[in-house]
């Protein structure tokens, strides 16, 4: 799947997809917003999370070179514990 044709899918489909076929890779908090990040074949997938309300309000695809706010977060062990799970 393409990140402009996972990006054009309906909020539920979205859901679907990173619940039942994405790896969690880590989350951070920003602002009002738990964002997480998920790894789905080659696409990379921030879902954005209320805090408050626990809703879930966007989900989008990323960039390899936004990962820089997420590398410290991002530890070899915990990518290798999920891969064994």
């Amino acid at each position: 799947m393409k990140d402009l044709s996972f990006d054009q899918l309906a909020m539920q489909n979205k859901i679907t997809l990173v619940r039942d076929f994405a790896t969690d890779l880590c989350s951070m908090e920003f602002y009002d917003h738990r964002i997480y990040l998920y790894a789905l074949n080659s696409l990379l997938i921030e879902v954005y999370e209320n805090i408050e309300t626990k809703e879930i309000e966007n989900i989008i695809t990323i960039q390899y070179s936004d990962l820089d706010k997420y590398l410290s977060r991002i530890t070899m062990s915990s990518l290798l514990a999920k891969s064994k799970a």
